[in-house]
């Protein structure tokens, strides 16, 4: 079915350029439109923002293989997003499973992180074990090599209760030595930290992610001077990228404002969308996030690239964020509403916005996945 999508705000995060205007999907590809031809629907965007699929670079989809699980067609395409990335819920031991049911009956473009210890995470009873001696670095090279095209970083994660301070240092440096050998970028969360940030930093190369940087935990990207700490600073001109990464729990607003205050902004905006907190605060949605930091300060243009254009890149699809005749046809109709909005977090802060972007339309490969009810 082709489509004519009048009277839109179009933005292109592949050039960061905006203009008023029209575009048509047409077999499943952005295109010019044609006077003559005709379209199955004529869509008229007046007041809306047109724009790339979003990009969600961190969530939780396994429904029925994890309890944090989420639907992943359910959650994604009235949120906006055309493509995810599943933040390590699976290791080796369950990934080819869940490659061949639950992302193989997926619509959503679902994509993966390789949780470095095999187990996966199950459950919050039982979390994964990082001890390096255990990480199986043969099969995590072995996957890398046969599933190029859905694997797309090694996660691990760093908290208090999963692994202690000693060890910390020597399973990233693993992670770090296994990542590289699978050709491949290392995601860290680091959610109540056991170690300072910017040593844990230090340890990372050009390109791997800190996820959950805004958490409000122990060692936070704060020093107690009140200042985003020096070497995540020097860590960001290396190249280590960000991931504000919301979730539940990994997310404090007065650590966030505070860093983009002082211009730490995020490299990527993702949502880390669970079962404990879907369509709910603290966590909400991802346009309930992007919507937060075009409250924080920066532009939405900005904040648009950080679940467009960035985690494109990151997966190494960076026509997925164009705009461009003859590129795939995944689009958002976004309107920009002026509302004010109640946030929250688990530490009980409160912050009150005043504007939103709310989906109004997706489409994926240039079908129509999603309309909102009083839209079109």
């Amino acid at each position: 079915m082709d489509f004519l999508i009048k009277n839109g705000t179009i933005y292109d995060p592949a050039q960061h350029k905006a203009w008023k205007g029209d575009i048509a999907l047409v077999e499943g590809k952005i295109a010019a439109p044609e006077e003559g031809h005709q379209y199955r629907q004529v869509i008229d965007a007046e007041g809306c923002i047109v724009t790339s699929g979003l990009i969600d670079y961190h969530v939780h989809y396994m429904r029925g293989a994890s309890e944090g699980g989420v639907q992943a067609d359910v959650v994604s395409f009235c949120s906006g997003i055309t493509t995810v990335v599943d933040g390590g819920t699976a290791g080796t031991g369950m990934y080819e499973h869940i490659y061949r049911t639950i992302v193989a009956n997926s619509q959503v473009r679902f994509l993966n992180l390789l949780l470095a210890a095999s187990g996966g995470q199950s459950n919050n009873q039982y979390p994964e074990n990082l001890d390096p001696a255990l990480m199986d670095e043969k099969k995590i090279v072995e996957f890398f090599k046969k599933y190029p095209d859905n694997l797309v970083g090694l996660k691990t994660r760093i908290s208090h209760g999963i692994i202690e301070a000693d060890k910390v240092e020597a399973s990233i440096r693993r992670t770090v030595e296994i990542a590289e050998k699978a050709g491949t970028r290392v995601v860290v969360h680091v959610t109540d930290c056991p170690v300072d940030l910017d040593q844990l930093a230090s340890w990372l190369r050009p390109g791997d992610v800190i996820c959950h940087i805004y958490q409000g935990k122990d060692h936070t990207c704060i020093g107690e001077d009140g200042k985003v700490l020096a070497g995540l600073l020097e860590a960001r001109k290396r190249g280590v990228l960000f991931d504000a990464c919301n979730g539940r729990s990994n997310f404090d607003l007065e650590v966030c404002q505070a860093s983009i205050r002082q211009g730490f902004v995020p490299d990527v905006i993702s949502s880390d969308i669970n079962s404990s907190s879907c369509f709910i605060q603290p966590l909400h949605s991802l346009p309930r996030i992007l919507s937060k930091f075009v409250d924080f300060g920066m532009d939405w243009k900005d904040v648009l690239d950080c679940a467009t254009k960035k985690p494109a890149e990151l997966i190494g699809m960076p026509e997925l964020a164009s705009m461009a005749e003859g590129t795939t046809a995944d689009i958002v109709i976004l309107k920009h509403k002026e509302k004010e909005m109640q946030y929250t977090d688990l530490a009980e802060h409160t912050f009150t916005g005043h504007q939103v972007f709310v989906p109004q339309m997706t489409f994926k490969d240039g079908e129509c996945v999603y309309c909102q009810a009083d839209f079109a």
